[in-house]
């Protein structure tokens, strides 16, 4: 099969919309909750993200899309809400945390806010670390939402990677990266890492957060963030060489000089 031609479907029924078909009851206004807003990762470092939250109901933070782990949490407040993470933080495995109201508390000699900042910190598979702040904003009436979700994917703009210099390569960069690098004779076309990184690709583009791409295609992120970097250097401003310079000995394929995930 044609890895560059495979088509990815996903199918998705809303709870919401089974439970309106179920319960004819049901009210209209919850069934039309959203599940989770979108913010980007990119605008989640830069700005404080509220986190609305209603009384009686959890509200949650999910880094699912973005490949992060949770490896710190820090809630200035904790007399007005608590929370809990999808697994323990020292497993290295915790990807959402659940934010819920709960009666106000009285600390003796702690002081209180209407709206309290939270405080979390992230690693990428990568290494990279990362620190996300949010407003907790308590909410009364019908709920809009059920939190957000923290994606490397924006609606309108291109999946990316952000390579160790702090730049950032798109799926675009990566893809030119790839083309340099057959161009130039470190892989061969038909080299098997190469079909993994077009697959990759096709993943990304349609919708797939990069880390999880990567774990479906058995692709190495040290892979992508090399092609990144082809993709993005300045040698592409003065056009891309058709044969290495310095030459490149046989045995130091550029794509598979990169270690591979087992």
């Amino acid at each position: 099969m044609n890895k560059l031609t495979r088509k990815i479907s996903l199918a998705l029924i809303s709870p919401a919309l089974i439970i309106a078909t179920v319960f004819t009851t049901v009210n209209i206004g919850q069934a039309q909750t959203s599940a989770l807003k979108i913010v980007g990762r990119d605008a989640a470092i830069n700005t404080t993200t509220n986190l609305q939250v209603w009384s009686g109901r959890s509200s949650v933070i999910d880094f699912s899309q973005t490949g992060e782990v949770i490896i710190y949490i820090r809630l200035a407040d904790p007399s007005r809400a608590v929370f809990n993470t999808d697994a323990e933080l020292k497993t290295n495995q915790a990807r959402t945390i659940f934010v819920q109201p709960i009666q106000p508390l009285q600390f003796p000699g702690a002081t209180t806010a209407n709206i309290t900042n939270l405080f979390v910190k992230t690693r990428s598979p990568e290494g990279i670390e990362r620190l996300y702040t949010f407003n907790i904003v308590h909410q009364n009436g019908q709920p809009t939402n059920n939190g957000i979700a923290i994606s490397t994917i924006v609606p309108g703009q291109e999946p990316s990677v952000t390579l160790a210099d702090n730049r950032t390569a798109t799926i675009g960069d990566i893809e030119r990266g790839l083309d340099i690098a057959i161009r130039r004779g470190y892989t061969p076309p038909n080299d098997s890492v190469v079909f993994k990184v077009r697959e990759f690709i096709a993943l990304a583009r349609n919708g797939t957060a990069i880390a999880k791409a990567a774990e479906k295609t058995n692709l190495s992120m040290s892979v992508v963030i090399s092609l990144g970097q082809l993709g993005i250097s300045r040698e592409l401003l003065f056009g891309i060489p058709q044969t290495p310079s310095p030459p490149i000995p046989s045995n130091s394929n550029f794509l598979n000089s990169i270690p591979r995930k087992p």
